[in-house]
């Protein structure tokens, strides 16, 4: 399915937060820890890089968030950053849209 990629919404970072959450498992299971960036990150800290830069969001057919990528630029260099898509629509070519 074609899934749309909209500009993130203030509203929207709680959701992308848990969606973080959710998405980063996986990663921490391969290193074995829970201590990675990614889990810990806070609201707050997400409310900051989306006053610094972008934050994409990905939607279902139903308006939930399935997938987000964040991005700033400086200096003329783009830089991308916490690429996540939801473990249950994973392997369909979402995170290569997002980035």
């Amino acid at each position: 399915m074609d899934r749309k990629i909209y500009k993130a919404n203030y509203e929207d970072l709680q959701e992308i937060l848990r969606l973080q959450y959710l998405s980063y498992q996986s990663e921490a299971d391969l290193f074995g820890s829970r201590d990675i960036p990614p889990l810990k990150q806070t609201l707050d800290e997400i409310i900051s890089e989306f006053q610094e830069g972008i934050i994409l969001k990905m939607l279902d057919d139903d308006g939930n968030i399935i997938g987000s990528v964040r991005a700033k630029e400086d200096s003329g260099t783009v830089y991308t950053g916490k690429l996540m898509v939801h473990p249950q629509h994973r392997r369909q070519g979402y995170g290569a849209k997002l980035f």
